[in-house]
């Protein structure tokens, strides 16, 4: 057997701009061949991968046999960062964060998978067994045009090692994966060179946070930065409001990623709050102290902090208790309207300063149904 080419242009060491409709053509009979069980290598940002796809037996099978790897699970590729949830209902933290900030990319993640995936078309024991016999599975969504389409189009999962055998280098062009593997597998994929010549890097998320398994084009601090999240909070004194928010927030984020509020840092994860109008360093008040425990937040060791640049800047996300001050700090700084909101975006939580504590109750109360439901839309 002859392993046929289909020959897309050269990018001279990174991914192209193609004509969609023209590749699409071109890979047609590739598409073909892998919904069929065939083998297919194709290229990536990283190295050429070879894939087959993972609801056919045989296919999985032979890749094994090609790559001398009678049980180790093989990464599964997908188009877009979004086709996640298909595998896993419960993604855990910090994940999201970085799939937002690495895909798609040379970054494949390791996740745990409860039992079943999540879509319905994929609950398959067969399925699962192939895919993630130890119960994690290893998700990456490339950075290549001509793979995009060519994933898109096979629509099933598409398991892809690199494409080279056992102990070899992984191939950086198609002529490199031809002269490993001609006649082994069925189709190649000729896009030209790939953009990086290491693989991809393996971060794997659990409960206890994250860990780099593997380097390879990013290193561990650059996987740290991408997955460090500052959430901050507005409001005006900062002493009421915004240190209500932020303690309420931590203890929520803290039960999704099964930590203690004060563990948070180990997922990446730094929420704080500032005020507009504040010299800093006064404590919260009394009545907030004391409305934020009642709903399992801490303010005890609160200490106000003026809204700066630099502190608007570094933030990922920044949630304000008031028009007054979202419009205060996208004047500050305009570069930050896409990531500053109203916490409750029906209107202001109004300022519960000189108030009993039944005020800052109904306020503490209002804030963490605004935290719970931002966090339902995945924006918290």
């Amino acid at each position: 057997m002859q392993t046929r080419v289909i020959t897309i242009g050269s990018s001279k060491g990174k991914a192209g701009r193609f004509d969609t409709f023209a590749v699409a053509r071109l890979i047609a009979p590739a598409v073909k061949a892998l919904r069929a069980g065939k083998l297919v290598a194709f290229p990536t940002e990283t190295v050429y991968g070879l894939g087959a796809i993972a609801t056919d037996a045989r296919a999985v099978g032979r890749l094994r046999k090609v790559k001398n790897r009678p049980k180790s699970p093989f990464t599964v590729l997908i188009p877009s960062p979004d086709e996640a949830k298909r595998y896993v209902k419960d993604i855990p933290l910090p994940a999201p964060t970085l799939m937002k900030k690495a895909w798609p990319g040379p970054v494949t993640i390791l996740l745990p998978v409860a039992g079943k995936f999540a879509h319905r078309s994929l609950q398959s024991r067969a399925l699962f067994r192939r895919i993630a016999p130890a119960g994690m599975i290893g998700l990456r969504c490339p950075d290549h045009p001509v793979t995009q389409l060519l994933l898109k189009r096979v629509g099933k999962p598409v398991l892809a090692p690199s494409a080279n055998l056992a102990g070899k280098t992984s191939p950086r062009c198609a002529e490199d994966a031809l002269a490993q593997l001609d006649g082994r597998i069925d189709f190649l994929i000729d896009a030209g060179a790939t953009q990086f010549s290491k693989a991809s890097t393996i971060v794997s998320v659990g409960r206890g946070g994250y860990k780099v398994v593997r380097e390879g084009v990013l290193d561990a601090g650059a996987i740290d930065r991408m997955i460090h999240r500052q959430i901050l909070f507005v409001c005006t004194g900062n002493t009421c409001r915004s240190p209500m928010a932020s303690a309420l927030a931590k203890k929520i984020l803290a039960e999704q990623a099964g930590c203690k509020p004060d563990e948070l840092g180990k997922f990446g994860l730094e929420v704080l709050s500032a005020g507009v109008f504040t010299a800093g360093g006064g404590l919260a008040t009394p009545e907030a102290i004391e409305a934020a425990g009642e709903l399992g937040g801490n303010v005890k060791n609160h200490r106000s902090r003026k809204l700066t640049d630099r502190l608007t800047v570094s933030s990922d996300l920044i949630f304000c208790m008031g028009r007054s001050h979202l419009d205060a700090i996208v004047r500050q700084a305009p570069t930050a309207s896409e990531k500053t909101f109203l916490l409750d975006e029906t209107g202001d939580i109004e300022d519960p300063i000189g108030g009993d504590l039944r005020t800052y109750l109904r306020t503490a109360r209002r804030i963490e149904r605004c935290l719970k439901k931002r966090v339902k839309e995945n924006l918290l």
